[in-house]
């Protein structure tokens, strides 16, 4: 029986209705005949149907409530056991074991009454005692669904309950059970099949996404709560449970009451996470919440608190590192533009006095050293941090960039209009070290182009380009193979495009210069 749970659910829901269908045909067919012999036959094949019912009813039980570990051949063996006993003892066993005695009561209809042995009254209480334990089986997995499970858990306790209700009903004489009239019982087997019907075609039940949503529900690390319309908790899952012992409340506690700073109508997913006490340790929830609607009516909500302890952590961590990181900044930049700024006078006060080839390359280190600190301390400050970002026009943006570099000769064109999200600080940044890399590598009349292309866009130049041999390393902090470039500016240029989710890289131009591309730009807000 060790199948997979639609399969097992099928196969017992088919031997449940092939009970119920032997029990009632059988039924009709002693109903219908006038002879003894051939009503008491019936009667006997009848109650084959009746011995399937209650063990694959129970063993339906099972399979519909996800109980597939008791599946076991053993167990299934050991529960039809009493049944198969009954059937075989009913045909073949001794007088008085099963059938005690026959009346033939004849008039407008020919009944035969039988009198039950000693194994029938066994066979009974068996019965009845599965039947109870489905139905107890049933009504703990509503009571650990909750709500949504209650009316599939109806159906289901209606199929199961009724045999054993018409069978007290017929043995306590209440009209129209009585003992003088025809036996109505075996009617309860369709009705039973017919609730199973319903449940099973109404709520999918042998189909395999409810029973993984189910299970991806039952143990996600996650706590999911649901909210009727008045924002009360009527039910959680594993995690949600152990929250909510944690926070102090219990079902129908209004969440809201729990969680400080929490309000359903306001959740944007993006919410500072809320702390709350877990044995003594703060642990972090951040709340996302989807409303639950029937028709144009809201009935309740789905909240899910999202464990973010660790991100949180993280985030405060890598907030500590980036304010030293800037105090760091600050003091290089200080302890080193000082006493630039004091050679830079003296510089001046030499030239007064005598210029030189030998002083003017003492000027262009001097220059070089403040390029070198510009872009180290802009890799420090704002290199893998991205700040508020915008729908920003990139055009605008190469227009401030470009009048920020040092031109010379050289030429813009700008074939885009294209408009991306991202911070407006940082990604000047990437432009400007871009045109100036241009410039410098490409020559004082450089020709250089911004244009898009199937998947991003790209900066092209009419320079002499980047050899093989170095195409490997140019993004490497400190490379360069210019006398006046720092090595930092395409270093900065790759963290800051990493650091918005882009992706940066060197292509092959439609000339022989260098052509690099940005791919991964968004024109809006991800979410």
């Amino acid at each position: 029986m060790r199948t997979r749970g639609a399969d097992s659910s099928v196969v017992l829901f088919f031997g449940l209705s092939l009970g119920a269908f032997l029990w009632t045909g059988f039924s009709a067919l002693k109903l219908l005949h006038t002879d003894p012999d051939v009503k008491l036959l019936f009667y006997q094949l009848l109650h084959v149907g009746v011995a399937l019912v209650s063990p694959l009813l129970f063993l339906f039980a099972l399979a519909c409530t996800d109980r597939h570990r008791w599946l076991r051949w053993d167990v299934v063996a050991g529960v039809i056991a009493i049944p198969t006993l009954f059937v075989v003892l009913l045909f073949v066993g001794p007088d008085d074991a099963v059938i005690a005695g026959v009346n033939v009561m004849e008039g407008d209809l020919t009944l035969v009454r039988v009198e039950d042995g000693p194994v029938f009254y066994v066979f009974s209480l068996y019965t009845l005692a599965l039947t109870v334990a489905a139905i107890v089986v049933i009504g703990l997995e509503a009571r650990r669904v909750g709500p949504s499970y209650y009316q599939q858990a109806g159906l289901l306790t209606v199929g199961a309950a009724s045999p054993l209700v018409f069978a007290v009903l017929s043995k306590s004489a209440v009209p129209p059970f009585g003992s003088d009239t025809i036996n109505l019982v075996p009617v309860s087997g369709a009705i039973a099949a017919t609730a199973f019907a319903i449940a099973i075609f109404s709520y999918r039940l042998f189909s395999l996404p409810p029973l993984a949503y189910a299970t991806v529900i039952k143990y996600s690390p996650d706590g999911t709560f649901v909210l009727d319309a008045d924002g009360q908790i009527v039910h959680v899952n594993e995690r949600g449970r152990t929250l909510l012992e944690h926070l102090g409340g219990d079902f129908g506690s209004p969440l809201a009451s729990l969680l400080p700073s929490f309000d359903l109508e306001t959740l944007t997913g993006e919410d500072e996470p809320i702390p709350i006490d877990v044995d003594g340790e703060v642990r972090y929830v951040r709340p996302l919440a989807e409303p639950l609607e029937r028709g144009n009516r809201r009935v309740g909500w789905v909240v899910v608190l999202r464990d973010v302890t660790e991100s949180q952590h993280s985030r405060r961590q890598l907030e500590t590192q980036y304010e030293q990181m800037d105090a760091f900044a600050a003091t290089v930049s200080h302890d080193l533009r000082n006493p630039l700024a004091v050679a830079q006078g003296y510089l001046e006060l030499a030239r007064e006095d005598a210029d030189s080839e030998a002083l003017e390359n003492v000027a262009i280190a001097h220059s070089r050293m403040e390029s070198i600190v510009t872009d180290i301390l802009a890799l420090a400050r704002r290199g893998d941090r991205v700040g508020e970002r915008a729908e920003i026009s990139l055009g605008s943006v190469l227009d401030t960039a470009w009048s920020a570099v040092d031109t010379k000769q050289a030429t813009l064109a700008v074939e885009t209009d294209r408009t991306i999200y991202a911070d407006p600080t940082t990604v000047q940044h990437v432009f400007e070290n871009l045109l100036r890399n241009a410039i410098e590598h490409g020559g004082p009349e450089v020709e250089i182009t911004v244009g898009d292309f199937d998947g991003g866009i790209f900066v092209e130049d009419t320079g002499t380009g980047i050899p093989d041999t170095e195409r490997e390393a140019i993004f490497d902090p400190g490379y360069t193979t210019s006398p006046d470039g720092t090595g930092y500016g395409l270093e900065l240029v790759r963290t800051i495009v990493d650091a918005h989710g882009w992706t940066l890289a060197l292509a092959d131009g439609s000339t022989e210069g260098a052509r690099f591309e940005i791919t991964g730009l968004s024109a809006e807000r991800e979410c």
